[in-house]
């Protein structure tokens, strides 16, 4: 099973709110993140599946030659079976 680390940038699939992962919760062969963003100045949290959330591509600088950086850190392995 691999889940997504503590502090992964993230964007929700409704909404496109950028968050970061602050959390994980695993119940029976549920996985749920615990995300918090800023809405209004306001400090927000949620819990979300996985299927909500897509991880955020690295920012790199503008320019001729730049390369997609696959983000392959973003995820531990919990249970190998």
């Amino acid at each position: 099973m691999k889940i997504l680390k503590a502090g992964t940038k993230i964007i929700t699939v409704i909404g496109n709110i950028e968050a970061m992962v602050v959390g994980v919760s695993i119940e029976m062969d549920a996985v749920q993140y615990k995300i918090r963003y800023f809405s209004n100045g306001e400090l927000q949290e949620a819990w979300l599946y996985r299927f909500e959330i897509e991880v955020c591509p690295i920012k790199q600088p503008a320019g001729f030659g730049a390369k997609i950086i696959p983000n392959y850190d973003n995820e531990i392995t919990l249970i190998e079976g």
